[in-house]
């Protein structure tokens, strides 16, 4: 017998003693891989980006357009790799965010980027300062967060004791960018008193520039002397405050004058132009009764948070545990009484405890399908699959080591997919092993060698089949191709794995069972049961047989098939079946953004603020809150995609709400923003904010559910016509949080130079703006040089408080001319003009456009934009402007259009493995039409369930096309082998299919019960549906369904071969 592939190499290892030390060196390989692979929540997903911000002070939002963000997006645009370029156009500052092609190189995007920007520094205009380029990197986002609180000591004293601390921390292996979030610093404040200035004829800008002068110390060179050298410095730091109260700025009248004489120079904190405070919920304080310290924490108190991200390549929960074993160290020694901690954000925790979870999961699956395959197969044959499952999980998980995967939810999710194929290799090598053994009548390595060459070429094509239906997928583009990619990464090599272990382990495995006189008695058993089967009297046949001999009834048959095909793609037309792109994850935190209109002072949104936090107080579930008003919370990887590290303004707050452990509660985190969304949205309106709560999407993030895109040819245009999206939307059923770019105009006040009257003093334009910098805005003009310090304090000048309320207290004072040589009064060189500030200008890839913002809670986003998008189609904008809608509506058309692209490529690959292998372009055809079958179960299932449709749905039936034809294939070689035996068709195929029936049911029964573990992820459940219903009703229809087929198409051809072979 001529021995392929798959024989020769089931012969070499059958009876080579390697095959222990093979199964020996799985095992250690998969333990070390699973100790040393990078364990995360969720893949990473890179998208290089870098922010260039460049300053223009003076300049308008229209002049800042046009002098420096187009031409500077021009340059962005032409780097190649770039996929868009977005610009904010605002007073005095451009910010264009240049995003590359996802998973492109970090390091040679960023370097595009710098040597464009500053190649091109020649072409920067007269008044426009040098770019700053900021890169938008993903680890750059904080995995811990250790927030320190006291209702002691305020946060100026927690900045002290968190820098310390965190100046410790950043030794730590693996630890990358760090932060201090709240953090407040001292300085040496210089209140400038206007009223003793005019008496000592001395100006900000003198005592300013005074001061700098003074506080430098630089080197001179050197000396030599007898071939040494000593080195020469020159100057001096102020040290001490004392220094610079007794510092002589001027002499009036033959006299010294002090600093102290004309200013009052006082050491304190920052002004508080920003806050952050924690808090903690009730129902948490009462659980946690034990702890005096929690317990009594009934009010919201400062708080200064510790955030610490990691190095790229790095193991998060590895690097988590080191930063808090010593950072347990140091609060046990070094923590002044009176402060505490609290650990706000741990993603090696949520990454350890998601990936146990899935372990854990993945073992429940495996004990699953053991006790099913104990059931139907027997002890022995159990065992050994038992056996051979964690080898094939092992080796898998070891090669994608090699392969720098993470260890995430993605890779789990994969095996767990692919655990019933991982299965059904064996099974289908173990049952035709036993079929031989018991033709044969003898237990032999030999036969086990026949019985695998029976079914290789078979296997292994069906083997590629199923891997052909998921390398499309690794093609799918923007952020949900690295998210999903550990999917058509692992399960491809999880399949080659099962089909190696299949062919070398388990036919050793099983000839050291069987081998001895019990095996041989159970085999004898097993053959006379079969022998007393007749497989043309059993229930499979009732059902076939008269579908093949009657004409009538095959036709009726697949009528009702094609009807029913039909009837299960209309339900989503329908909408009985609908579409989402990922469902809500359940997850241990969300977001509350407040933000009011521009303009509004710090205390005011503070005000809005405190008031959600009171009512946050009630709410049992919450475990605690942090509080940043004036700036935004530490990032998270929407929020770095959001753009939200730029929010640092007096009218924007943000509350991180932490929940109690989802496993605690009853209650989906939500639900729980379902019930408080009416709650906030009241108070924001009673105080005129606008206050919007984000959950942590499942999937990749989007700027918002519901984005629409306005471009035309007149922005003031643009922007009147987003009030009717804006207005559009809030009528869109479960529409809410509804805002858009355009926002009302703050107010300025502008001092226009009397350009003769000041010139003939000697007075500047640029002396007056400096002046009035100081003393209303303020200025660092150097720091205090203490020794031993990791923070220098500022030395910063400005006008006390009640100089800085009022214009024309402003106006009043004095400023230096130098051609009188005395003070004259502000307001004798200005004139006070009063208008607005011109509103941020945003472009998207060099056009403009003005963002409306929506969130959809209680529907799926894509119906409600379906239904925005038909209005806007009825009710089209004026010519010359359209709407591009973007958000979850944008990626989920673009998911799954690319999910349908890789099925279609994915059964294109199959029809050309099945031609190769069968030599025909017609048997594929046949064997290919179970695809739709699966189709029959998914769709009426979900639509008899409630479940939404998601990517991960489309995933499993995109599995489901390998698995299937998998099946037809290895039933296709049956009946070819009974055509070989001399039987006619209709035998051939009753008989065929009898025998094949066992493992396909058994397949189907092992995919359907490993995936129903998944059902309770909120997530994943989709893809456990597909699996569920897709496989039942394939399974259940394919035994039908292709005999019938191939009976209706090859019957003739079989009929005039067996007329010709009798002649």
């Amino acid at each position: 017998m001529n021995k392929n592939f798959s024989a020769k190499i089931t012969e070499y290892f059958i009876e080579n003693k390697i095959t222990l030390l093979l199964i020996l060196f799985i095992i250690g390989f998969g333990i070390i891989a699973v100790m040393l692979t990078p364990r995360q929540y969720n893949p990473q997903i890179i998208v290089p980006a870098a922010n260039v911000i460049v300053r223009f002070p003076g300049a308008s939002a229209e002049q800042v357009k046009n002098l420096v963000t187009k031409p500077l997006e021009r340059k962005m645009w032409q780097i190649p790799g770039v996929k868009h370029v977005y610009s904010i156009s605002m007073n005095s500052e451009s910010i264009v965010t240049v995003q590359f092609h996802v998973n492109a190189s970090r390091d040679k995007s960023l370097v595009d980027i710098y040597n464009k920007v500053f190649s091109n520094l020649d072409e920067i205009p007269k008044g426009v300062m040098r770019p700053l380029i900021k890169p938008i990197d993903v680890n750059h986002v904080p995995i811990l967060n250790i927030t320190l609180w006291s209702k002691k000591y305020d946060a100026g004293y927690l900045t002290t004791i968190a820098g310390r601390i965190l100046d410790k921390l950043d030794s730590v292996e693996g630890t990358g960018v760090t932060s201090l979030n709240g953090a407040r610093y001292k300085q040496l404040n210089v209140y400038l008193n206007p009223v003793k200035m005019a008496a000592y004829n001395v100006s900000p800008l003198m005592i300013a520039q005074e001061l700098k002068n003074t506080n430098v110390n630089m080197p001179a060179g050197f000396l030599r002397n007898d071939n040494k050298k000593t080195f020469i410095t020159a100057g001096g730091y102020f040290h001490r405050a004392r220094s610079v109260k007794n510092f002589i700025i001027s002499v009036y009248n033959g006299r010294p004058v002090y600093l102290k004489d004309v200013a009052k120079v006082k050491s304190s904190y920052k002004p508080l132009n920003f806050l952050s405070e924690i808090g903690f919920g009730g129902y948490y304080r009462k659980i946690n009764a034990n702890d005096r310290i929690i317990k009594d924490a009934k009010g919201v108190y400062p708080a200064v948070t510790i955030a610490i991200a990691k190095r790229r390549g790095k193991n998060a929960v590895t690097v988590v545990d080191n930063v808090l074993a010593k950072f347990h160290k140091i609060a046990e020694t070094s923590l002044p009484a009176g402060v505490h901690y609290t650990i706000t954000r741990n993603d090696g925790k949520k990454a350890n405890n998601a990936v146990n979870k899935l372990l854990f999961h993945l073992i429940i699956s495996i004990i699953i399908v053991i006790v099913l395959l104990l059931l139907i197969l027997g002890w022995r044959e159990a065992f050994i699959v038992a056996f051979t499952i964690p080898l094939m999980l092992f080796l898998t998980l070891g090669i994608a080591y090699i392969f720098h995967q993470t260890l995430n939810r993605i890779t789990l999710f994969a095996l767990i997919l692919s655990l019933g194929l991982l299965v059904d290799n064996a099974i289908v090598v173990i049952d035709n092993i036993e079929r031989v053994f018991s033709r044969e009548r003898n237990v032999l390595p030999t036969y086990a060698v026949d019985a695998v060459n029976e079914i290789g070429n078979p296997n292994f094509f069906a083997t590629l089949a199923v891997i052909a239906s998921f390398i499309p997928m690794l093609f799918v583009t923007g952020m949900m191709g690295p998210y999903m990619r550990p999917i058509p990464f692992n399960v491809p090599i999880a399949m080659l794995v099962s089909l190696f272990v299949a062919l070398t382990i388990v036919p050793w495995f099983y000839l050291k069972l069987m081998a001895n006189e019990k095996g041989m008695a159970l085999l004898r058993k097993k053959e006379l049961k079969e022998e007393g089967k007749d497989v043309n009297s059993g229930l499979y046949a009732r059902i076939l047989k008269p579908l093949l001999s009657s004409k009538k009834k095959r036709y009726i048959f697949m009528s009702v098939i094609i009807i029913l095909f039909i009837l299960a793609m209309s339900l989503p037309v329908l909408k009985i079946v609908k579409f989402k792109m990922l469902p809500v994850a359940n997850t241990n935190t969300f977001l509350i953004t407040v933000n009011k209109r521009p303009g509004s002072t710090f205390e005011s949104t503070n005000i809005a603020t405190m008031h959600i936090v009171n009512y946050l107080k009630s709410i049992k579930q919450v475990k605690n809150y942090v509080i940043t008003v004036g700036t935004p919370s530490v990032i998270d990887f929407s929020g770095l995609l959001r753009g939200a590290n730029f929010r640092n303004t007096s009218w924007y707050s943000e509350i991180r709400v932490n929940l109690i452990n989802k496993d605690k509660r009853s209650t989906s985190s939500h639900q729980l923003v379902l019930n408080i969304l009416p709650v906030v949205h009241k108070i924001g309106k009673k105080y005129d904010a606008d206050v919007k709560v984000l959950e942590s999407p499942p999937g990749p993030p989007v700027k918002s559910t519901i984005v629409a895109e306005i471009y035309g040819n007149n922005y003031k245009k643009q922007e009147k016509l987003s009030k009717i999206v804006e207005a559009r939307m809030k009528k869109t059923r479960g529409v809410t949080d509804v805002n858009s770019s355009y926002k009302k105009r703050i107010r300025k006040i502008m001092l226009i130079i009397r350009r003769r009257k000041a010139a003939l003093m000697g007075i500047t334009t640029q002396m007056i703006a400096q002046s009035v910098y100081i003393l209303n805005n303020g200025m660092s003009v150097g720091t205090i040089h203490k020794k031993g310090h990791l923070h220098q304090d500022d030395i910063f000048l400005r006008m006390p408080d009640d100089f800085r309320t009022d214009v024309n207290a402003l106006s009043s004072l004095w400023i230096y001319a130098p051609y009188a040589g005395r003070l004259v009064p502000l307001n004798s060189v200005v004139k006070i003009k009063r208008g607005y500030l011109h509103n941020m200008i945003y472009q998207r890839d060099l056009k403009s456009v003005v963002y409306v913002y929506g969130k959809v809670v209680k529907r799926s986003p894509m119906y409600a934009n379906l239904d925005l998008f038909l209005h806007f189609l009825k009710h089209p904008l004026p010519t010359g402007y359209r709407i591009r809608w973007g958000g979850e509506w944008h990626l989920t058309l673009k998911v799954f259009a690319q999910l349908g692209a890789a099925m279609g490529i994915a059964i294109l690959l199959i029809y050309i493995l099945l031609v190769g292998y069968t030599g025909s372009f017609i048997i594929p055809l046949i064997l290919m039409g179970a695809i739709p079958l699966e189709m029959i179960g998914i769709m009426p299932g979900f639509g008899l369930i409630g479940v939404y449709f998601t990517a991960t749905s489309m995933i499993g039936a995109i599995a489901l096309s390998g698995i299937v034809i998998r099946n037809s294939l290895l039933l296709l070689e049956f009946i070819n082998d009974r055509k070989k035996e001399g039987y006619n068709i209709i035998d051939s195929l009753v008989a065929a299919g009898s025998m094949r029936a066992r493992p396909i049911i058994i397949t189907a029964l092992a995919v359907v019960f490993g995936s129903a573990i998944l059902v309770t992820d909120p997530v994943w459940n989709g893809l456990a549906w597909a699996l569920i219903f897709g496989m039942i009703a394939s399974t259940t229809l394919t035994l039908i369904v292709i005999p019938v087929l191939y009976y209706m198409i090859e019957g003739r051809r079989w009929h005039k071969e067996d007329i010709h072979d009798n002649l």
